[in-house]
């Protein structure tokens, strides 16, 4: 049998929700760099993009708006992240180099 409870904020639980978002921003302004997804990106593309920045030993923070997914990170881990190559198509890793991920496989 499932157990289910509503819970509601009251007090300060309430004032700490209401914080949140300036929280977050705060947080996003520690790092110095962002990628901008769509939305829409696969999530394929994005778990193996964050899988190779965990491998990578890259820092960053995830955050979801609307219409993008931003990967925020510390400058000079680029090669590590997606990015837009000439070819209009998402890949992981600079242009210059054989793709890590290749969407169109």
């Amino acid at each position: 049998m499932t157990k289910h409870q509503n819970t509601h904020l009251v007090g300060e639980d309430q004032k700490l929700l209401d914080q949140q978002p300036n929280w977050l921003e705060s947080l996003r302004r520690n790092f110095d760099a962002e990628v901008h997804l769509p939305a829409d990106i696969s999530r394929e593309f994005l778990s193996a993009a964050l899988l190779w920045a965990i491998d990578n030993k890259v820092d960053f923070g995830l955050f979801h708006e609307a219409d993008e997914i931003i990967i925020a990170h510390f400058g000079g881990d680029e090669i590590y992240l997606p990015s837009r190559w000439s070819d209009k198509r998402w890949h992981i890793g600079p242009e210059d180099k054989e793709p890590f991920f290749d969407p169109g496989e």
